[in-house]
């Protein structure tokens, strides 16, 4: 699992329904200090501890995929 050690902010989850109809969320963050707006796939479990525009921490949980690593939300804590 990876955490962050810089200042993020909490937006949003956003549900939403692949073309062949399977729901997925995705979780949206803001990088404030290099102007990025971040989004993660989220874990079927994810549990988000804070409200939107909260500083937090992002836990986050690497997956191999082929010859790329997927980088998948776990949880998103009030810092």
């Amino acid at each position: 699992m990876f955490q962050n050690t810089g200042k993020l902010i909490f937006d949003s989850v956003e549900d939403k329904t692949s073309a062949k109809g399977n729901p997925y969320r995705i979780v949206h963050i803001i990088d404030p200090l290099d102007y990025q707006r971040l989004e993660y796939f989220a874990d079927n479990d994810l549990k988000v501890n804070c409200v939107k525009g909260e500083e937090c921490t992002l836990v986050l949980k690497a997956t191999r995929q082929g010859y790329s690593t997927n980088m998948t939300a776990l949880a998103v804590n009030k810092k």
